[in-house]
């Protein structure tokens, strides 16, 4: 917790950037959708660690073009999101599987739900108008997604131009997007 105080502190301390030139961090693009395949990089602090998210470019899979995302863990380790848009939906290409989900579709209806390619995750639109406050910024008309699973289940934030914002379990939140990782946590990776 006394880590977690220290980061919002240095965030919330200095200059904020922004996602593109001439916008904000804290500002989305309401001309655009809920999970925009962004070019740029984002940083992202997930409960007592932080990972981030880079577009590698494209990769063709199973025939398909996907953009193709790096999520790097403090630990080192590496993980990889295949993702595309068809006819306004956001497919997620699962390796496992070798299959397609939908990660988000077209139809942006609140109640709406639908499962993974596996069935061992259920999406459901809790909201359009979702607000929430995070230590850098505080949020209003964001997509809430809540992601259910066996053992739990996560509502995940998406904004308009930007995609994803952050997450909460059992109302709290555990996960949200930074300008930058701060000195103490990129320190503490090194050591």
């Amino acid at each position: 917790m006394k880590n977690l105080i220290i980061i919002i502190v240095l965030i919330i301390s200095n200059n904020v950037h922004s996602q593109k030139e001439g916008q904000l961090f804290c500002e989305g693009d309401p001309t655009q959708g809920y999970m925009p395949l962004l070019k740029s990089k984002k940083h992202i602090i997930w409960s007592n660690t932080f990972y981030t998210e880079a577009n590698l470019g494209e990769e063709i899979l199973n025939g398909k073009k996907y953009n193709k995302y790096s999520q790097t863990w403090e630990t080192g380790e590496i993980e990889h999101l295949f993702l595309r848009e068809e006819s306004q939906t956001i497919l997620q290409y699962e390796e496992e599987e070798k299959a397609e989900t939908v990660r988000l579709p077209k139809s942006i209806k609140v109640g709406k739900t639908w499962k993974t390619q596996d069935g061992q995750l259920t999406y459901k639109i809790l909201s359009i108008k979702a607000k929430l406050k995070t230590p850098v910024c505080e949020y209003t008309n964001l997509l809430a997604l809540k992601s259910s699973f066996k053992n739990g289940s996560f509502t995940f934030y998406y904004q308009k131009g930007y995609g994803y914002i952050g997450a909460t379990q059992n109302g709290e939140i555990i996960s949200f997007v930074v300008p930058y990782i701060p000195e103490e946590l990129l320190n503490r990776s090194k050591k």
